[in-house]
């Protein structure tokens, strides 16, 4: 009977994990989902539509290692809170930015703050479970990636339909906060 308590104990943590990350993608990859629908209402060339999307990839990239560090010397509990959180401000600010600079900045800034998921989240997974029960628990954590692009392309639709684009980033933004104290 214990082990089913510890199975069903991982399980759930999978679950927190995996919806953990999905919600992260939401609030990555929203832009990119809404990008047509940014451009064509703001009448923003697709260079530089684009120039937010390639920003935000490189913010990631070189986040990934400034992450990696501070898993290191802070808890990973609270690097992954504070990426979380801090993309949930981000996509709050970008539908109020009043010009592409603006834009850019932010979504640059949400890319170091994306970066701040993955890496804490692979380690208090490899720390709260032994090998075998990790490599299960990976392929768990990314289906969150598939779950949190399937809600975006259901859900960007919806939202441009009832209020325009803004209303894709306020929804994420929510979506954050309210996983962010799930995560606490």
């Amino acid at each position: 009977m214990e082990k089913t308590v510890e199975l069903k104990k991982a399980n759930n943590t999978m679950l927190l994990f995996m919806l953990v990350y999905a919600v992260s993608y939401i609030t990555r990859i929203n832009y990119a989902v809404a990008i047509a629908e940014i451009m064509r209402a703001e009448n923003i060339l697709k260079s530089t539509g684009s120039l937010v999307l390639t920003g935000s990839f490189i913010t990631y990239g070189i986040g990934q290692l400034l992450s990696g560090y501070l898993g290191d010397v802070l808890k990973p509990k609270d690097v992954l809170f504070g990426g979380l959180f801090a993309s949930s401000v981000l996509n709050l600010l970008l539908p109020v930015s009043t010009n592409i600079a603006y834009t850019v900045t932010i979504w640059c800034m949400n890319g170091l703050a994306q970066a701040m998921i993955w890496p804490p989240l692979m380690k208090i997974t490899t720390s709260l479970f032994d090998a075998e029960t990790s490599k299960k628990a990976f392929v768990r954590i990314s289906w969150g990636s598939s779950f949190g692009t399937i809600a975006l392309y259901l859900l960007v639709p919806v939202c441009i339909v009832v209020s325009g684009w803004r209303l894709v980033f306020l929804v994420s933004a929510l979506l954050g906060f309210a996983m962010s104290f799930i995560w606490l």
